[in-house]
């Protein structure tokens, strides 16, 4: 399977299951359709239409709107069904089209350390925390599995870089459904894992819908499948703290393996 179908097969699943979140939050009243679709799935970034940053939750984007018009006048029409099927299928077949062009320009995401750095961890600074942000660039391989070692010695980097460079910054932070995740905490402290403070908000970012990703970046059938069985993320997005000191100590001694990883391609 090419790239290209890995893409399109993953937007084509969580299109559909987008569709059936954003009824369930309408159903409920927790959102009116405008606020599901541009504020709590995920959709929009995955057409041709993302493109220079912009949002619907902060930009005026008439292709989409156009979109939402007719997706509305099908909800209109199918919301009540307890079948949703062809209310998904219908509403999905408005947002193929974009979908589908994205999928076809698709490229693997391949980026060099001058680009990335921390390899598949990103961060933002916020007073005396640095949050951490996790997108897996090792793809088809796992951070958490094959990948493990180098996946833990540029979080090393990047906490070491941010003691040196910005002193003032004490405590770790990340918010993410991998806070639910068993061998992603293994590479914390006790106390990040009983900080969790679980996200109630639900947004469009992946902290909540990165879960229905596999390894590949194909669509995970088994943790969609799981979500409309229970009604709610299989894996809860947390949010998660601890101090850079305690999270370093940490690091250093349960992973070795980590260290010299570090030493022998960072010479550090």
């Amino acid at each position: 399977m090419t790239y290209q179908n890995i893409c399109a097969n993953y937007y084509l699943g969580f299109a559909k299951l987008s569709i059936w979140y954003a009824r369930k939050r309408i159903l409920e009243g927790s959102s009116d359709f405008e606020n599901a679709f541009n504020e709590r799935v995920n959709i929009f970034r995955n057409t041709s239409l993302s493109q220079n940053g912009l949002h619907p939750t902060k930009d005026v984007i008439p292709e989409w709107d156009a979109l939402l018009k007719k997706v509305e006048q099908i909800f209109v029409e199918y919301i009540q069904s307890d079948d949703t099927s062809a209310l998904e299928q219908k509403s999905l077949d408005i947002f193929w089209p974009v979908l589908e062009e994205s999928a076809l320009k698709a490229i693997p995401y391949r980026p060099t350390l001058d680009e990335r750095p921390y390899e598949s961890w990103s961060l933002d600074y916020h007073e005396d925390v640095v949050n951490i942000h996790i997108n897996n660039v090792y793809k088809p391989d796992s951070p958490l599995s094959e990948k493990r070692p180098q996946f833990a010695a540029a979080l090393i980097r990047l906490l070491e870089d941010t003691q040196e460079l910005n002193p003032e910054v004490t405590k770790v932070a990340c918010g993410s459904w991998l806070n639910s995740v068993p061998t992603f905490l293994e590479i914390f402290p006790d106390v990040w894992k009983a900080s969790g403070q679980r996200s109630k908000n639900v947004r469009y970012t992946l902290g909540h819908w990165g879960q229905f990703m596999d390894r590949r970046g194909d669509f995970h059938a088994s943790n969609g499948a799981r979500f409309r069985e229970m009604g709610d993320f299989p894996y809860p997005s947390l949010h998660c703290t601890d101090s850079l000191e305690a999270v370093l100590c940490h690091l250093r001694e349960k992973f070795p393996e980590a260290i010299k990883h570090n030493q022998a391609v960072h010479n550090r």
